[in-house]
């Protein structure tokens, strides 16, 4: 029997696949484009990895996927925090979730770790949040959140149907490996210069390797229907700047935009360009504190998090190697 991994292109998924090979586990990887595997670093001809291609909107992709398959990690998703790919949210995070799992009820999988949203469970306070933090987020109007939402309810009920998912949510990655730089956005802004005002708001930041080895640590111990948080540090985006500037002795933005502010700009500058840097969601999301409290995974599943100025000057000297800041 072996693993199967979604999203095994992306930048968390990549470090879960790379860490299994390491340990030796059998991996299957579903794939869209194989050819991006070579993207991320990995090699499809490596021993014990069996590339799959496939889609997970198309229903007769999951018979050779899951064929052989004893354990899954479902780490695919897309985000964005764009007005035009709305619809995409939904198609690509609750369709996506719902064929899968659909197609695991009918197969003997042992276990499935589910790679949820920390904005799907609760979150955006200056309280940091549990697994037990009530959802306030209904009204909340960025797609991303509510298609999110919406697949952790359905997730959810799976398990009441006898479908055996432990859910984890990494909090915000940063590190080496992330090849689109869709994590990374935040820093290699401040890297090229970019970043000259900000909302300030805040996350909970952790390391994608610590991501990685907390979604091994939920599958190998984690109770089936549990909910874990795993994450890193709390702080405000003027406390990361704070830091970016004290590494890279690079003067850190001083300008705080009101969220108000930033929000008008953000839809204005969608209005007159393809790919602003500031939107009118992203806006809504930065004027937040995404902070959360991963107590739970910390005593049960024995999660660790490196410090966040390690992570920090991992990420920066990676872009750096690479020639792209």
């Amino acid at each position: 029997m072996a693993t199967l991994v979604t999203g095994s292109t992306g930048f968390i998924g990549s470090h879960l696949v790379r860490r299994l090979l390491d340990a030796d586990e059998r991996v299957r990887v579903l794939v869209r484009n194989p050819a991006k595997l070579a993207d991320v670093g990995l090699d499809a001809d490596a021993d014990n990895l069996q590339v799959v291609s496939g889609d997970l909107l198309n229903p007769e992709t999951f018979p050779a996927a899951l064929d052989g398959i004893s354990h899954v990690h479902h780490i695919a998703g897309v985000i964005s925090l764009h007005r035009r790919d709305r619809q995409k949210m939904f198609d690509m995070n609750v369709a996506t979730t719902r064929n899968l799992f659909e197609a695991a009820a009918a197969a003997p999988v042992e276990r499935i770790v589910y790679l949820a949203s920390i904005f799907a469970l609760a979150g955006g306070d200056w309280t940091p949040a549990t697994e037990e933090s009530p959802w306030r987020l209904d009204g909340f109007p960025v797609p991303y959140v509510q298609a999110k939402r919406e697949a952790e309810l359905y997730a959810r009920d799976c398990v009441e149907r006898g479908l055996p998912i432990v859910f984890v949510y990494p909090t915000f990655c940063y590190g080496p490996g992330d090849v689109y730089e869709s994590s990374s956005e935040l820093v290699l802004g401040f890297l090229r210069g970019k970043v000259r005002a900000y909302v300030n708001g805040g996350h909970n930041a952790m390391d994608v390797r610590d991501a990685a080895a907390g979604l091994i640590r939920g599958m190998d111990a984690g109770k089936v229907g549990e909910r874990y948080l795993i994450g890193g540090e709390n702080a405000t985006f003027e406390q990361l700047f704070a830091r970016l500037s004290q590494i890279t002795g690079r003067r850190a933005p001083r300008v705080k935009l009101p969220a108000g502010v930033a929000r008008v700009a953000g839809k204005l500058a969608e209005g007159v360009r393809k790919d602003p840097l500031l939107t009118e969601q992203l806006a809504l999301m930065s004027a937040r504190h995404w902070y959360y409290d991963d107590g739970k995974a910390r005593s049960e599943l024995g999660h660790t998090s490196r410090p966040l100025d390690e992570t920090l000057r991992d990420t920066i000297d990676w872009f750096a190697e690479r020639g792209t800041t």
